[in-house]
C-alpha cells in the first residue's frame, strides 16, 4: 500500500470501485492498473499453495510499505498507507489506536476481489436495509447517523481438498407388526431390522472459505456471503490504495482446522445419506485426503458503526454484490404488541372451539 502519485498534481491516487482503476480525488486524473505480466506473457494467475509446504514457499509481507495499527478496544490489526498518521478503528469506531511494528513474516495475500460498489451507493443503501428490518423503532432511520463508512479488505483463507471415505454401519429398516395388548385391543407396532452395510463416498472441495478476521464478527460476515472466488484477481497493492486492509488474526494452521472441521461435517452428512434404510447405528468412517491447497485472499467490505440513542451498532455491505447486513436495536413496544396480539388470536380460537 505504498503511495501512487498522480501524474497531474502529484497527489495520492485511490482505487475507484466504479471504474476499476486508480483515480485522483483532486484533479480527476485516472491511471489503469497494469498487469504484472511482461509483454508477450499470459496474465498472472491466482496461485494455490500446497498446504504442507506453505510456510516454506508462500510469499510473505504486504509487498509494499504500510503502517499497521492495533485497536486497544477490539484488538484488530489494520494496515494503511504510510502517509496516514491517525485514523479511527474501522471495526469499533474508537480512536484508541497504537502504531505497531509491521509483521514482515505474515503470509502475503495471494489474491483479492476488488471493490465494485461505490461508497455513496453503500451509504445510500442504509435506508433500504433499515426498512427491511422487523420489530425495529420507527424513528431508526431518521435519528440514527451513519458515521465513518470505510472500505476494508477482510482477510480469508480458502482451502481445496479431495477425499475418499470408507464407511461401515448397521442400517436399520423399519417394519410394522400387529400386536395384541393386555386390554385385548390390537395395534400396529414399529420394529427395526438391522443389517451391516458398507460403502465409499468421494468428495472434492473447492475454495472452502474461512474468515480470518478478528474485527468483523462471523455472524456479520456470514450475512454478506457469498463471495465469488472464481472472480479473484492476483494481489496488487494498487487495489488497496485509499482503503484499509486487515491483517489476518487466525493463523493458517488454525484456519485449516476450522476448514477441515467444516468439510468433515459435509463428508459425514454425505456418508449418512449414503447409508440405506430408515436409520443407522455403529457408524465408523475412515477418510483419506489429498491435494490439499490453500489461498490467502482479501475480500471487500464497506463497514460503519452507527449510533442510535447513544448505543453503537454496525452496518456492513458486500463490496462486490452490495448485499447488506448489520445489527440494529429492537422495539420492545412492537414486540410486546405482537405477543399480545398472538395471545389474543389463540384465545379467540380456543373460545370459538369451546363455544362453537
Amino acid at each position: 500500500m505504498s503511495n501512487f502519485p498522480c501524474s497531474g498534481c502529484n497527489a495520492d491516487l485511490q482505487f475507484s470501485p466504479g471504474e476499476g482503476e486508480l483515480e485522483c480525488p483532486y484533479c480527476g486524473s485516472t491511471t489503469t492498473i497494469e498487469s504484472t505480466a511482461k509483454e508477450g506473457e499470459a496474465p498472472a494467475a491466482v496461485i494455490e499453495y500446497d498446504l504442507e509446504s506453505a510456510l516454506q514457499n508462500a510469499p510473505v509481507g504486504w509487498a509494499s510499505e504500510v503502517v499497521e495499527f492495533q485497536c486497544k478496544n477490539c484488538s484488530a490489526f489494520t494496515a494503511v498507507e504510510p502517509h496516514v498518521t491517525a485514523t479511527s478503528c474501522a471495526f469499533c469506531g474508537t480512536n484508541q489506536l497504537e502504531i505497531q511494528p509491521t509483521k514482515e513474516d505474515m503470509l502475503r495475500p495471494e489474491s483479492l476481489l476488488p471493490f465494485a460498489i461505490e461508497k455513496d451507493q453503500a451509504k445510500d443503501s442504509f435506508g433500504t436495509w433499515v426498512k427491511s428490518l422487523w420489530f425495529r423503532p420507527n424513528d431508526l432511520k431518521s435519528t440514527s447517523r451513519l458515521d465513518g463508512l470505510k472500505g476494508v479488505y477482510i482477510p480469508i483463507f480458502t482451502f481445496d481438498m479431495k477425499s475418499s471415505t470408507d464407511w461401515n454401519a448397521q442400517a436399520g429398516f423399519h417394519y410394522y407388526v400387529t400386536v395384541t395388548g393386555s386390554d385385548g385391543k390390537s395395534r400396529r407396532q414399529r420394529r427395526t431390522r438391522w443389517e451391516w452395510r458398507s460403502g465409499n463416498v468421494r468428495r472434492s472441495f473447492d475454495d472452502w472459505l474461512v474468515e480470518a478476521s478478528s474485527g468483523l464478527s462471523q455472524e456479520l460476515f456470514t450475512g454478506l456471503l457469498p463471495y465469488d472466488t472464481s472472480a479473484l484477481v492476483p494481489y496488487q497493492a494498487q487495489f488497496l490504495a485509499g482503503f484499509i486492509a486487515e491483517r489476518y488474526q487466525i493463523s493458517l494452521d488454525d484456519a485449516w482446522q476450522i476448514g477441515r472441521s467444516g468439510m468433515g461435517s459435509v463428508i459425514r452428512g454425505e456418508v449418512v445419506s449414503d447409508i440405506p434404510g430408515d436409520t443407522y447405528r455403529s457408524l465408523t468412517m475412515d477418510t483419506e485426503t489429498w491435494d490439499k491447497t490453500f489461498k490467502h485472499c482479501l475480500v471487500p467490505v464497506w463497514l460503519s458503526a452507527y449510533r442510535y440513542k447513544e448505543k453503537t451498532f454496525h452496518y456492513v455491505v458486500n463490496g462486490v454484490t452490495g448485499k447488506m447486513n448489520g445489527t440494529a436495536p429492537y422495539s420492545w413496544v412492537k414486540i410486546t404488541l405482537a405477543v399480545l396480539l398472538g395471545m389474543g388470536v389463540v384465545a379467540g380460537i380456543v373460545w370459538a372451539a369451546e363455544n362453537g
